[in-house]
């Protein structure tokens, strides 16, 4: 492990609530493949575990990285509190809204993995090896991979962006022209934007759920919808968390269930991004609900939060 990895992790074990500890498994493949780490709780200990020994450095400090930007409070996070009742369609809306919200946080991570030069030519080839080998060129037209391109192209321009990569930038031009020149034109205002500070954060994950949903309908695709689907970790001023909940957020009824409670689903939208914040279900009996609205609507915001258990960011 590269010393500034192990600083990292110790920096991480310094502020986690239990310990974080690494593994990692096989051997070189000379393909990198971001989804290759995973993280499991076991106990008051998180493993944080490699497929293989291919950059691993790279990897675990990405994945270091994104632990310590939650845990400072920096980054905004996605839950999933809907369901549609269908857990294939479940499944694949939680993985596309988790990778544009990564799309984002990668465009930290990736900058300063680069700065602390942790990103090599090395990293580079094995991550365009990984991408080319997951990925078949474009036909012309749109099919169904052409929203997995799309997502992998954001993150693989996110990654560029690090490094000197233009040989590899025009790879993505010619075998995946259309994804291509939709993920360039997503990505641009991530990479021009100010990522130090959460509201800003959470604006471009908000903002890029609506480009890819633009992107879709430019192509005849189904939409994704995150803006409902997908909860963002509110950021908020000390002033808004003192106010009461209907001065902040619209509740609305959704289509969808409460994942937890298996019953319906309102969705409190931000009034400021329209963005899903929360989830909450009623009473059962129509009687109690005008009530429970009644007295939900009037709560501090920040009682809200607090009776929902739910994390949110105190904006600076």
């Amino acid at each position: 492990m590269n010393p500034k990895i192990k600083d990292l992790l110790d920096n991480v074990n310094n502020i986690y609530p239990g310990t974080v500890m690494t593994r990692v498994n096989g051997e070189e493949t000379g393909e990198l493949h971001i989804d290759q780490a995973s993280q499991e709780i076991l106990g008051q200990r998180l493993l944080i575990e490699l497929e293989n020994k291919t950059e691993s450095d790279f990897l675990l400090g990405n994945e270091l990285l994104k632990m310590l930007l939650t845990l400072n409070g920096i980054t905004p996070q996605v839950f999933f509190a809907l369901t549609f009742n269908d857990e294939t369609l479940d499944e694949q809306l939680i993985q596309i809204a988790t990778r544009m919200h990564r799309v984002v946080i990668h465009a930290i991570t990736y900058r300063e993995l680069a700065k602390q030069q942790i990103t090599t030519l090395e990293t580079a080839n094995a991550y365009f090896a990984g991408l080319h080998e997951e990925l078949t060129p474009e036909t012309g037209e749109i099919d169904d991979e052409s929203l997995w391109r799309l997502l992998m192209i954001l993150d693989a321009l996110a990654f560029a962006d690090t490094i000197n990569a233009q040989h590899f930038v025009s790879d993505l031009q010619r075998d995946y022209p259309l994804a291509y020149t939709a993920a360039k034109k997503l990505v641009q205002p991530i990479l021009s934007a100010d990522l130090k500070q959460a509201r800003h954060i959470r604006h471009r994950i908000i903002s890029l759920f609506t480009g890819v949903d633009e992107v879709l309908v430019q192509w005849g695709k189904p939409t994704i919808n995150a803006k409902e689907y997908v909860t963002v970790t509110s950021v908020l001023s000390k002033r808004q968390l003192e106010l009461p909940v209907n001065q902040v957020f619209t509740i609305f009824h959704s289509e969808m269930t409460d994942y937890q409670t298996q019953k319906t689903a309102y969705v409190g939208l931000s009034k400021t991004d329209t963005q899903n914040s929360f989830v909450v279900s009623p009473p059962e009996n129509e009687a109690d609900k005008p009530d429970f609205f009644k007295e939900l609507y009037a709560l501090k915001v920040s009682d809200l939060f607090r009776k929902l258990s739910l994390p949110y960011i105190e904006r600076l």
